[in-house]
């Protein structure tokens, strides 16, 4: 556990919480880490959730596999982030996605109920964990409805292009990397590779899409990248 402490000191599931206390709060909640080989599923559609995830190293992805043989991807995880608190929460916690392991990955489980439910203690610690917890499932919620504004574009380039600005707004409008590969990113904005791949291009080929290094920039004036009477 003490090799991630300052991951713990900054991941907001833990703020105002003194970094003396955070290793015996993490006894307490009896938080296991778990190892995840590339492509490994640490949680599967159907099972009960219950425990809240932690990505300590590596990347997780929620996904959607349907009756057909397609695949969604829901959200991707980095270090840092949380996953399946949203469904840990609620009363029907049978999960509607699989929790699959995009690269050999390092998580942090916690029971939900040992967070929800405060212990004998009744430690301040405690308290600070559900009042966390209520600011990241509202942050959950906003995350998801900018997801929905990405899909709610009419054409494969509308979404490119929400999903794009989206990143180099939070880069600060500097060149921002992407986090999947072409048949990942096509599967996390619901559209076909071929059509994803044939707008990527276009986008380039226009100059607005600049690509170096594995990293990215977009140049949008108004209808760049659109068509306005669309």
């Amino acid at each position: 556990m003490e090799h991630y402490l300052s991951l713990y000191q900054n991941n907001p599931l833990f703020k105002g919480v003194p970094a003396e206390e955070l290793l015996p709060l993490l006894e307490c909640l009896k938080a296991k880490k778990r190892v995840c080989p590339k492509g490994s599923v640490i949680f599967a559609k159907g099972e009960t959730a219950r425990h809240l995830g932690i990505v300590l190293a590596g990347r997780v992805n929620t996904v959607y596999d349907d009756i057909l043989g397609g695949r969604s991807i829901i959200g991707s995880m980095n270090p840092g982030q949380l996953f399946c608190e949203a469904f840990a929460c609620t009363i029907n916690r049978s999960l509607p996605v699989s929790v699959v392991a995009q690269v050999e990955s390092t998580v942090l489980l916690i029971d939900i109920d040992l967070i929800l439910h405060s212990c004998a203690a009744t430690c301040k610690q405690h308290q600070q964990l559900n009042e966390n917890l209520i600011h990241l499932l509202a942050e959950k919620y906003v995350s998801i409805n900018q997801k929905l504004i990405h899909l709610s574009g009419r054409t494969t380039r509308r979404k490119l292009l929400s999903y794009l600005s989206e990143q180099m707004r939070f880069s600060g409008g500097r060149p921002f990397a992407i986090p999947f590969n072409q048949q990942e990113l096509a599967d996390y904005l619901f559209i076909d590779r071929s059509g994803l791949s044939t707008e990527w291009n276009k986008l380039k080929k226009e100059g607005i899409l600049l690509s170096e290094n594995g990293r990215y920039l977009l140049r949008i004036t108004p209808c760049a990248g659109y068509d306005c009477t669309d």
